[in-house]
This record gives structure tokens, sequence and C-alpha cells, in this order.
């Protein structure tokens, strides 16, 4: 884990101390132990402090990542990915300890499979509309609305280009990572969406991981712009650009994800919507879109944690110290600010993060 969360391979990380990658192979398989002076090389390169290494890991206990376009994903950043989601678990079993937060009311709507149809999908999308208490009309912050059942979410943006977000089960909390390059705000609602569909549908990763992220899509789409009450604002021929605009500005959605919507519930031809994107791309807009929704959403939920901890009678400092991680680096990966003073939010339902009760 330390080894991938700096992105060394094997071979990389012998090479720095000096000795064979079989060697390395060997420590991480359990076959052998390293010697203290060893202990002591490996801590000083992976940033960690030997008791980081020494204290016990069950890798098993979650499932693999969801991730997108996983050709475009190199094997070592979906690796050290893999590995952020579960840092950020354990440290969320830390924080736990101390600090009450929501628990996770995120329980698995359906078992889709390749099978699956797009009105099943569309059905679990509007459950859980209805499941999580959303009223009629736009979601007014998607990732709160994650965070409020538990999720913990961290946005940063030291991944791959490529990278969009993923999101990983595990037995504890589920975990969703916004990568912060792709922090335009419509675009950011949408990965939160999406991530949310994967962990309310889809049990482990599929063999047709395209179909799977096809109904993902659809979940976020129905998620965010329930079928009934956005169709009137769909655009109803390939140039009325000023429909999309207002379904986006409306719905907090970019006006690539409106067109998708109106292809889908049939107010737009497929070969219009195809005019549609044409004119998008001529227009520049494929890339950057004429309106603005506001800033990205963020993370509150772990903010709110860490500040909670001094009335707990604990530091970030002291958790960093007992999770083998220098309190910098931890706070810096898990893109908390390092004065915790405009932590807090105006988010109502987050108030429920308090001291655990002793």
């Amino acid at each position: 884990m330390a080894r991938q969360l700096r992105g060394l391979t094997q071979q990389a990380l012998a090479d720095e101390l000096q000795i064979s990658a079989a060697a390395i192979s060997q420590f991480e398989a359990g076959a052998t132990a390293p010697a203290d002076d060893t202990v002591e090389r490996l801590s000083m390169i992976l940033k960690v402090s030997p008791s980081f290494l020494a204290r016990s890991l069950d890798v098993h206990r979650r499932s693999k990542p969801f991730f997108r376009a996983l050709s475009r994903i190199s094997a070592g950043e979906r690796d050290r990915a893999a590995s952020y989601a579960l840092l950020l678990s354990e440290f969320g079993e830390m924080l736990d300890q101390y600090v009450e937060m929501p628990p996770v009311r995120l329980s698995q709507l359906i078992k889709a499979d390749e099978t699956t149809t797009d009105d099943e999908i569309e059905e679990a999308a509007m459950e859980a509309r209805s499941t999580w208490g959303i009223p009629s009309g736009p979601i007014a912050d998607v990732v709160n609305l994650a965070e409020a059942r538990g999720v913990l979410v961290a946005a940063v943006g030291d991944f791959e280009p490529g990278m969009d977000a993923f999101s990983v089960r595990t037995t504890k909390r589920p975990v969703v990572v916004l990568c912060t390059g792709k922090g335009i705000a419509a675009r950011r609602r949408f990965d939160m969406a999406h991530e949310l569909g994967h962990l309310v549908l889809h049990e482990d990763r599929l063999a047709d991981q395209r179909r799977q992220e096809e109904q993902a899509h659809r979940f976020a789409s129905a998620l965010l712009m329930p079928a009934d009450e956005v169709r009137p604002y769909l655009p109803r021929h390939p140039n009325d650009l000023a429909a999309l605009e207002d379904t986006g500005k409306t719905w907090g959605v970019s006006m690539q994800a409106a067109l998708f919507r109106a292809k889908h519930l049939g107010t737009l031809r497929p070969d219009d919507y195809t005019r549609a994107m044409r004119r998008l791309s001529a227009a520049g807009w494929r890339t950057r879109e004429p309106i603005e929704i506001g800033p990205p959403e963020r993370p509150e939920l772990l903010i709110r944690a860490v500040t909670a901890l001094p009335d707990a009678g604990t530091s970030l400092g002291q958790i960093a110290e007992t999770f083998g991680m220098p309190a910098g680096r931890l706070a810096r990966m898990l893109a908390l600010p390092e004065d915790h003073d405009d932590a807090e939010a105006n988010v109502v339902e987050l108030r429920s993060v308090r001291p655990v009760a002793t």
C-alpha cells in the first residue's frame, strides 16, 4: 500500500534500496521480513513511519474499484488509486472511533448485470430519489447527498488526467474519490451521481465493463434529471441550443448531459442528437461550455470530522501518528485544509458530525 501510494513499482523501490525486486515481492507477500535497517530505509523512501509498515491491514475487505476508461489509465495508476481508496477507508475507521458521523444509509437497490435493462436502471434511480427523501426538482448538492448517507468523499487532483472519479465499496463505509482536475461544477455533480450508481447497482465489476459504465451513466442521468420532470425542458430539434442551456442551468448538468438525456427520452431522434453534438463541437462547447452553475461542490464530511477531533480529546496529529504517516502528508493526501477554522459548512444535514459520547 505504501509503495503504491508513492507510485513506485517493485523494481523502482528495489533500485532505491539496492536490493532485488524479488526481495520486495517476498516482503509484500509476507514470505520474509525485512531487517530493521531495511525497514527504516523503506519508511524514509515511502514517507511513512515504521509503524505504518508493521500494523495489520485487511486488504480483502473491499471490492475492486470502479474505474472509467480503463484503457486510458495505467496499471500503476489504478494500483495507486486503489491504495488511496483503502487509505481513505482506514482513516475513516479511525475517525469513527472519535467522531460520530452520519451512518451508512446506501444499500444496494438492485444487483445489476449485463442483462439489466435501461428501464430497470431508470426505476432504480427513481427508487433512490424516493428512498433518500429527495424532493421534486434538481438536487441541491449531490456531494452532500452522498456524505449525508455515510459515504466518504475526497476531491484530489494528483491522478492521471484520464482519471475522472472512482469508487470502492468497503465493509465499513463506501468511498468515492473525485478528481479535481475535472472540477467543473456540472461535471463533478455528474461524476458523483455516476459513482453513486455503481455503489447501489453493482456488487462488483462486470465482465462487460462498457455496459457497466453505461448503466452508471443512465442512473446518474435519471437521478439528476427525472424523466417526467425534465422532459418539458429538453430540446425538440438539434438547433435548439437555448433549451440545452436552460436545462443545464436549471438542473445543474452540462449541455452534453442534457443532450444525452434528450436522446434517451426520445425528445430528440438519434440523427438529431448527432447533429446537435456536431453543433456543440463547432462552437467549441465540447471542451468548455458557455454556462456556469457556480463553484464545484466540495466534500465537507472529512473536514467536519477532523474539526471535531479536539472536542473528542484528540487531534489530526495524534491520529496520524497512530496511522503511521506524517500529519502534513496525510492532510495533503486527503485534501484537508491546514487551517480547519474555515471548515464550517452551511449544510444542515451534516451537523450530526460530533464527538463520540464517552
